[in-house]
């Protein structure tokens, strides 16, 4: 599952929608058309007598599996737009904790600043394309600039008590936001529920293969199946919010400290 996913990563947006709708309707007929020839034509008059019931059978697992794929879609969608509106508060917080140092003055202010730089471009650099693999991590460089740049700021708050409380807030805020990228890039859909999706839509494929198999419930099945696949690889696109087209852009970051040039 691992290597689907990110190989996921390096394919546009709109190859893997396309792909996905496809794909499922593909595999749909092909199941429709074995079920109806190895299971339903030795029973058809079976079948009819138990028409009310296959069609209540096929009708639950349609909108069971419906059901689930909006509640997951809209969980994957609000993962993205937090994530999204976290990632510009944290480029604010970098931009003012780099103006109290510019106000702050003096040589472990200049330092401070420097480490905040250094901090940004490992960040940006570094951090952002491990949070985009299949197992998510901060980065180690990250963090010890962040530590660095923590004991500076505490320096700078001792000996002028006047900032201390902004400097210390924004600190704080910036380490909160770090944790809150990686607890976001590791909110993804897990595979316990891509098995109960398949196992649910392979018996709605069965189950299409009690009618008739012809060219029109070929084409409504494609069309059916395809829009499922649609909604699939929607989830798919925005299951991790740092990784593929549609993902976080780190550029909010890097260009917060455009504003006060060291």
């Amino acid at each position: 599952m691992s290597w689907i996913m990110d190989t996921l990563g390096t394919i546009p947006d709109g190859v893997i929608l396309v792909c996905g709708s496809l794909f499922l309707a593909l595999i749909a007929l092909v199941v429709a058309a074995t079920a109806h020839h190895l299971l339903f034509i030795p029973g058809e008059q079976a079948l009819e007598s138990h028409a009310k019931l296959a069609e209540l059978v096929h009708t639950s697992l349609v909108a069971f599996t419906v059901f689930v794929l909006a509640i997951v879609l809209n969980d994957v969608r609000s993962n993205l737009g937090r994530a999204d509106d976290a990632n510009l508060r944290e480029a604010a917080t970098i931009t003012r904790l780099d103006r109290e140092l510019a106000l702050a003055g003096g040589p472990v202010a200049v330092a401070a600043r420097k480490t905040l730089r250094d901090y940004v471009n490992a960040v940006t650099s570094v951090e952002w394309p491990q949070l985009g693999t299949s197992a998510p991590t901060l980065s180690s460089q990250a963090e010890q600039f962040l530590v660095t740049l923590t004991g500076e700021t505490r320096a700078i708050a001792a000996a002028q008590p006047d900032s201390a409380t902004a400097l210390r807030a924004l600190v704080d805020k910036l380490a909160e936001y770090r944790d809150g990228r990686l607890e976001s890039a590791t909110k993804s859909v897990p595979r316990v529920f891509w098995w109960g999706v398949a196992a649910f839509l392979f018996g709605a494929m069965i189950m299409n293969g009690r009618h008739s198999f012809d060219r029109a419930s070929a084409m409504l099945i494609t069309l059916h199946m395809g829009a499922l696949g649609l909604v699939i690889a929607m989830i798919l696109v925005m299951d991790e919010p740092f990784r593929g087209q549609t993902s976080i852009s780190p550029i909010p970051i890097s260009s917060a400290l455009k504003t006060f040039p060291p």
